[in-house]
């Protein structure tokens, strides 16, 4: 990769950003279809990102940027302007920087998950986290059809901000009495050495579908395996989500075939 002046460059807002693939699916993909342009990681501090999102403003060769754990809610509150779903749910994952300099948000976590998750008309869903992940993908499977989405998170109070968004029609807090009947699950904190929250994993409907979206195997990974559940790795949402974000950053179509074989390069299989 030959890194010049005029390279257009990517990144993404983390904090810690060591564990982030999203550099080696992107600079994959721009060798590949040799493209003058290169994603790096912005490791940054919750407190500092006022200054690093106000400093993107005025980085002329910057295309855009990804924002993931902990500073989803916070950069959604400092664009200049958001998609729909932005708008409507306060979270963001994906920035482009306009001509004019103006940062505008947008969310792709959603179809991400759905994208990973498959058909969820009629499932009864139980979300895990009630963050900017959390509500992300609760938007998504309302608009995927789910029938019932519970939330359980550590705080009842975020979980009700949330039906505060989504209403209660369909959003409810989480009950244990609902295991038995849970279809899909999705693990949307940032929580890796422990199950979250506690959650009694055997009570869970044999057959259910579990998504992990933490880019390694987790707690709640290998627990999901062990019990036979159909178990969904985290590259996997970042695979589904990937081909609208290469657009929204290049304006690029590209096949889904091209960012299979960009991820199997790098070492994450598409099956």
């Amino acid at each position: 990769m030959n890194i010049t002046g005029k390279t257009t460059v990517f990144t993404i807002l983390a904090h810690p950003s060591s564990n982030v693939v999203a550099p080696l699916v992107y600079n994959e993909l721009f060798r590949s279809l040799g493209l003058d342009m290169v994603y790096i990681a912005h490791d940054v501090s919750p407190d500092a990102i006022p200054t690093t999102v106000r400093s993107f403003s005025a980085w002329e060769n910057l295309g855009g940027f990804n924002v993931t754990v902990p500073h989803k809610e916070t950069v959604a509150g400092l664009l200049d302007g958001k998609c729909p779903i932005t708008s409507r749910i306060g979270v963001v994952n994906t920035v482009v920087r306009l001509k004019d300099s103006a940062l505008y948000g947008y969310n792709t976590d959603g179809i991400g998950a759905l994208n990973a998750l498959g058909d969820v008309k009629g499932a009864k869903c139980l979300v895990l986290g009630a963050g900017g992940a959390g509500r992300s993908i609760v938007d998504a499977l309302i608009h995927g059809g789910a029938s019932s989405i519970y939330i359980l998170n550590r705080s009842n109070e975020r979980v009700s901000r949330a039906i505060d968004i989504f209403g209660e029609k369909r959003v409810k807090i989480f009950r244990e009495d609902v295991l038995g009947d849970i279809d899909v699950v999705v693990q949307a904190t940032s929580l890796s050495d422990t199950i979250p929250f506690d959650l009694n994993m055997e009570r869970i409907k044999k057959g259910a579908r579990c998504l992990e979206i933490v880019m390694r195997k987790t707690a709640f990974y290998e627990r999901a395996l062990s019990l036979g559940f159909e178990v969904i790795p985290g590259h996997r949402m970042l695979f589904g989500q990937t081909r609208q974000n290469f657009k929204l950053f290049t304006g690029i179509d590209i096949s889904a075939d091209i960012i299979k074989k960009a991820f199997e390069r790098i070492g994450y299989a598409i099956v």
